[in-house]
């Protein structure tokens, strides 16, 4: 197990969205997980806290490709040119960005093809993270949601959330299809996983599976 890894959440948006930056202590390498830094305030937090660290920014994921967690790429790959990773089903979120923020009355960012299709893969080894790929359309077609095995985390994107689930009723969204994502991906996980979703705080595998309403 890497013991020098670590995860740092961020907070960001109008929609108090999660923004996980998770480096290593030893290599001083960065992942993060959907930025969704949306004004200069924020970008200058984040910046800060990878340059006073002295890290390396290499690679930036997306669960998804709603407006809250896409809104830091732009900024992150002129600053540090990490690769991008993206869930080409939703393409069509990325690329008409400008038609969700006008759903929501908020300013369109600007848009950064990816470098790679991130469901592509089914697991990635970026030299000390290895990250497991799990597919879990549902919230929307390209759902995502990033597994770290050896320190029993997965990111879920906005699948699942602490006793709540993502919502279906905006593009590409089915309900029926994010219980099946959750009930045959993520409860397959070991009882003790940490949950870290795309908004509010963390849970586990073991409490969803009791408590959550819309799992019973």
């Amino acid at each position: 197990m890497n013991t020098n890894l670590k995860i740092e959440k961020f907070i960001f948006n109008d929609f108090e969205q999660n923004t996980y930056l998770i480096y290593d202590q030893k290599s001083n390498e960065a992942i993060i997980i959907d930025p969704g830094n949306s004004n200069s305030v924020e970008n200058d937090e984040l910046e800060r806290f990878i340059k006073e660290n002295n890290l390396k920014l290499i690679a930036i994921l997306n669960t998804h490709g709603h407006i809250d967690h896409i809104y830091g790429i732009a900024f992150l790959k002129e600053i540090f040119n990490p690769v991008f990773y993206y869930p080409f089903p939703d393409l069509p979120l990325l690329r008409n960005v400008k038609l969700q923020s006008e759903m929501i009355g908020i300013p369109a960012p600007s848009v950064v093809e990816p470098d790679f299709d991130l469901h592509q893969f089914e697991k990635l080894n970026l030299n000390n993270f290895e990250i497991e790929i799990i597919k879990t359309p549902g919230h929307s077609p390209g759902g995502t949601c990033l597994v770290l095995r050896e320190m029993k985390k997965v990111f879920s994107g906005d699948t699942i959330f602490y006793e709540s689930i993502g919502r279906t009723d905006l593009w590409g969204g089915d309900y029926d299809q994010l219980i099946n994502s959750i009930k045959e991906k993520i409860f397959s996980l070991d009882d003790d996983f940490e949950i870290l979703p795309g908004h509010g705080i963390s849970t586990s595998v073991l409490h969803e599976k009791k408590y959550n309403p819309f799992l019973k």
